[in-house]
């Protein structure tokens, strides 16, 4: 696991976050930490900043990288994922470079745990670049 020092967090908040997503109170976290409630609220709050700045980066930097993001939500069945990633490099105007059998074999090998089965059970996002080669972000 990488350290707080990697990211946008600082180690408090990075903590604050972490236990909130957990369903923590507010009121036990501040209590634990030995400060108020106001206090651990404010953190939050900045930790949500930074997480969503750090994501509208990322968004930024992958729209200047790829021609377009595909998503994928979740229930879909992969084999209709390649038709999808066809339809719009076909309204993009670009030829996808991977036969539909070698996609297929692509998508399944590297969907990062995000298929069970014949379904996509965590929301995927495909990019296809200008030359029409696809990545899995």
């Amino acid at each position: 696991m990488k350290s707080f020092n990697d990211t946008f967090l600082t180690e408090r908040q990075l903590e604050v976050y972490v236990r909130r997503l957990k369903g923590e109170t507010l009121e036990k976290i501040a209590r634990d930490l030995g400060t108020t409630k106001s206090n651990i609220c404010a953190i939050e709050k900045s930790a949500k900043r930074n997480v969503e700045r750090a994501y509208n980066t990322i968004k930024l930097l992958e729209s200047l990288m790829y021609e377009t993001v595909v998503e994928i939500h979740p229930e879909t069945d992969i084999y209709d994922v390649p038709g999808v990633i066809y339809k719009k490099g076909d309204e993009m105007g670009i030829k996808i470079s991977m036969s539909g059998p070698v996609l297929l074999k692509y998508l399944v090998d590297n969907c990062g745990g995000k298929l069970r089965g014949r379904k996509v059970v965590g929301k995927m996002r495909i990019a296809i670049s200008r030359d029409g080669s696809v990545v899995i972000l």
